[in-house]
């Protein structure tokens, strides 16, 4: 499997440890930044957007504007060096893709991750846990290189001590051996740590759109999604925290021929007190 460069950093380090530690006393400096690569015709895109110096990530997302079911956001991931990185591949039409990364001068966290199997089932599952007294400030996720995979969920356990991933390949399908990479942020717990969950109608509209919302005085810190019962025939679009980081959306279309299948998407933020 070749995973992006970016996330190289990411994918070796699933053997590392935490120790347990108190709770945090602040999220200091909390801030969203973004890179966009594009709007161009190139099938494939890789955004990278980092942390400024002597800061650390908490959570990524990403963001696809004008593929509309033609592309797919495969990956949105927290890196070891302190990047957000986004990857998605899919249409020859003009789009661009943004990826996000929430940042803090903080002290740095853990990344681990963990691969599922490598071979050519249609789907695969994947979970990182954090190591015990630890919990992830987000959900981290990325694919293998060459497309046709759909990136279904990336879940921050309701008690943030793990991140599950699913992936199906799409309707093309594919013939060669790949993979899935579950990949979360492990530290001490922040002040007012939560997960918060909206989820969309489940029905056979062609794209949703959700966004769940932190309540008052708390920021987001991280993000995740869930596409139920989209099988590898819903693309994820967005998963994109706001600029004053209070809400996360979650969007996400069916393929171009559609699924008669009644689906859903749910949208996570991780919410903290800064």
């Amino acid at each position: 499997m070749i995973l992006p460069r970016a996330l190289v950093a990411a994918a070796l380090i699933g053997t590392a440890f935490v120790s347990a530690q108190p709770a945090q006393a602040a999220v200091p400096d909390l801030q969203l930044v973004s890179q966009t690569a594009g709007p161009n015709s190139d099938a494939s895109k890789v955004a990278t957007a980092a942390c400024p110096g002597g800061s650390s990530i908490l959570g990524a997302g990403g963001e696809l504007v004008g593929a509309r079911g033609q592309a797919t956001l495969s990956t949105y991931t927290q890196i070891e060096r302190e990047w957000g990185s986004a990857q998605a591949t899919g249409t020859a039409s003009s789009w661009s893709l943004t990826s996000y990364a929430i940042c803090t001068s903080a002290p740095i966290r853990q990344s681990l991750s963990q691969f599922s199997a490598n071979d050519s089932a249609a789907e695969k599952a994947v979970t990182v846990r954090c190591p015990a007294g630890t919990v992830t400030t987000s959900a981290g996720a990325s694919t293998s290189d060459g497309g046709r995979l759909a990136l279904d969920d990336a879940i921050p356990s309701a008690d943030l001590t793990s991140v599950t991933v699913d992936v199906f390949e799409t309707q093309s399908g594919r013939t060669d051996s790949w993979s899935a990479v579950a990949s979360a942020r492990c530290g001490a717990p922040l002040p007012g740590l939560q997960r918060v969950a909206a989820t969309s109608p489940t029905d056979s509209a062609t794209n949703k759109s959700v966004t769940a919302t932190c309540p008052a005085g708390k920021k987001v810190v991280g993000t995740g999604h869930e596409i139920a019962n989209g099988k590898g025939q819903v693309l994820l679009d967005d998963v994109v925290p706001s600029a004053d980081l209070t809400s996360v959306r979650a969007e996400a279309f069916e393929d171009q021929d559609g699924t008669p299948n009644n689906w859903s998407i749910t949208a996570y933020a991780v919410c903290a007190t800064p």
